[in-house]
């Protein structure tokens, strides 16, 4: 059995010279998590489809410049998908609302904000970089040195920033209930 990482190789190889079926392969391995990755971190399921399929767009258009004696291809992924996340995040953050009572936080805003179970609210009031750390790292699986790639940072810093999101979490939680 070929191990997953040589075989996406191989698959991201048959991308480059424009083979349709080893990308729509690809797309059906990484869409998923990567919808899930940008949902958690944007809190809008349509945004979050619109990051994916750009994502798999970068894929298919930039897929020379994956290298994969540098990065796992979900490594890879899942970087794009946070830049583009970071960068949908940025421009929300001119149109946050604080609340007054909670300066603090801000104030969750979302089509579905009566759907958020409290974990989910708590998630979205975490500064940018702990909100990520924690995703990355609990509901996509990835270790602590695939989230400092991805986050372009250090494993000592994901380590940090997870012990303080965990910290911000507890307090939210404790809060709320």
């Amino acid at each position: 059995m070929i191990p997953v990482q040589a075989d996406e190789a191989k698959l991201v190889a048959l991308v480059r010279k424009g083979d349709q079926r080893a990308y729509t392969d690809l797309v059906v391995r990484h869409l998923p998590a990567i919808e899930v990755y940008a949902k958690r971190i944007v809190n809008d399921d349509t945004l979050a489809q619109d990051i994916a399929q750009d994502v798999m767009v970068v894929l298919w258009q930039r897929s020379g410049d994956f290298n994969p004696d540098k990065a796992r291809l979900t490594t890879w992924l899942h970087r794009i998908a946070h830049n583009r996340c970071i960068d949908i995040m940025r421009k929300r953050q001119r149109e946050v609302n604080w609340d007054a009572s909670d300066s603090e936080y801000p104030v969750v805003e979302s089509e579905n904000a009566t759907d958020l179970q409290p974990i989910d609210v708590a998630l979205m009031r975490l500064p940018e970089s702990q909100r990520t750390a924690l995703v990355l790292t609990y509901y996509q699986n990835l270790s602590n040195r695939d989230v400092a790639e991805i986050m372009n940072s250090s494993v000592r810093a994901v380590e940090s920033l997870l012990v303080r999101a965990r910290g911000n979490l507890k307090k939210q939680l404790e809060t709320q209930l």
